[in-house]
């Protein structure tokens, strides 16, 4: 005789199986980050993943571990190859470019040879402009076995921020760690202390936003893999940029005339030299849009005044000067017209002059 169905009673089965399921998730921890269809199925893309919004061919993910685990860096490195690593902001991710306009794949078009290997340029560019954030991709990528490293920094870039972007509050742990071990005075630190989480956040459901991040990255791979791009929505119309700018001499709400040291995160930069140990680094402060319209006496472009991007690298020329570091200065190096914007972002024939201006140096500091 068939029983009568109960559908409360499956519906409290159902719940408390979801339950046990959340709880041994959360005790687990399993390493969802870590596991990655790209440098399997699909090939490893060739920038970290990034976007969102309306945008359904990309994702932001933030998560370290799973940044890396998608990238063609966490490929294994062949027999002839020498490994040259980017890490840097937007610029170097190749914000409003393709995939080939960029300044890795550019780079790797000039074919660069040192002692009959192969020279590969992987950009680990990201577009948060941190020391916090590049210092642990320093550490997350040595384990991939660079054979140079070229760091790419700006004013913004070192700027002690007492905030913590997205990246930071995803990675709090790593990041807390690299200011703990190397003592670097982040201002803000207690937030990222003040998120301590909890079993809940651990939890299927605490993990949820993450989870459905990893599994559309996945599925991008199919994109990926049948169209070579990771950004289908890139704009090519040519870019007119002002060459006014405000009269407004303040930088970050800070008056002219104040002392950039305290405001620094140098110990960063340090802490960057260290963690390498005896891996090759090239530190290189990235070229910038200089107006020479309006008030050009006062700012040399959108983001920075002339009084504290001076400061700026007189701070860090002084500090490369006094730990003997390799620095290249490359601040006025592309002309304005090959900017895309009024601050940072090139366009493919600066990226181009770019790789041309680099490729000297990182021969003479890998080629016996």
């Amino acid at each position: 005789m068939n029983s009568k169905p109960r559908p409360f009673s499956l519906i409290v089965k159902a719940l408390c199986l979801f339950a046990a399921i959340n709880i041994i998730y959360g005790l687990i921890e399993p390493p969802i980050a870590e596991v990655s269809a790209y440098n399997i199925w699909f090939p490893g893309l060739k920038r970290m993943p990034f976007g969102g919004g309306r945008n359904p061919f990309t994702v932001e993910l933030n998560n370290v571990d799973a940044m890396f685990a998608s990238h063609e860096v966490s490929a294994g490195k062949a027999p002839d190859e020498i490994r040259v690593v980017l890490i840097g902001d937007s610029s170097i991710w190749g914000d409003g470019l393709d995939i080939q306009d960029t300044l890795s794949e550019q780079w790797n078009d000039l074919s660069p040879q040192c002692d009959g290997k192969t020279i590969r340029i992987y950009n680990l560019g990201y577009p948060h402009p941190s020391v916090l954030k590049d210092i642990v991709f320093m550490d997350e990528v040595m384990d991939k076995q660079p054979d140079l490293i070229v760091w790419f920094v700006t004013l913004n870039t070192l700027m002690n921020q007492g905030r913590a972007n997205p990246f930071m509050m995803e990675n709090r742990a790593r990041v807390l760690d690299m200011v703990e071990t190397y003592s670097i005075p982040y201002s803000g630190r207690n937030i990222l202390y003040d998120m301590d989480e909890g079993f809940y956040q651990r939890t299927l459901i605490g993990q949820r936003s993450f989870l459905a991040r990893w599994l559309k990255l996945q599925t991008l791979g199919l994109v990926w893999s049948a169209t070579g791009r990771d950004v289908l929505e890139v704009p090519h119309q040519p870019v007119l940029v002002p060459m006014d700018v405000k009269k407004d001499p303040t930088f970050r709400d800070l008056e002219p005339g104040t002392d950039l040291n305290r405001w620094l995160l140098l110990e960063a930069l340090s802490a960057g030299n260290d963690l390498i140990g005896e891996t090759p680094l090239l530190l290189v402060n990235e070229p910038m849009y200089i107006a020479s319209g309006m008030n050009s006496d006062v700012r040399y472009n959108a983001l920075y005044p002339r009084w504290a991007y001076d400061q700026y690298r007189e701070i860090v020329s002084a500090q490369a000067k006094k730990f003997s570091w390799n620095y290249l200065d490359l601040w006025d190096a592309i002309p304005p017209e090959h900017f895309t914007d009024p601050a940072l972002h090139l366009n493919m024939e600066g990226e181009h002059l770019l790789a041309e201006m680099i490729n000297p140096s990182t021969l003479s500091m890998i080629c016996k």
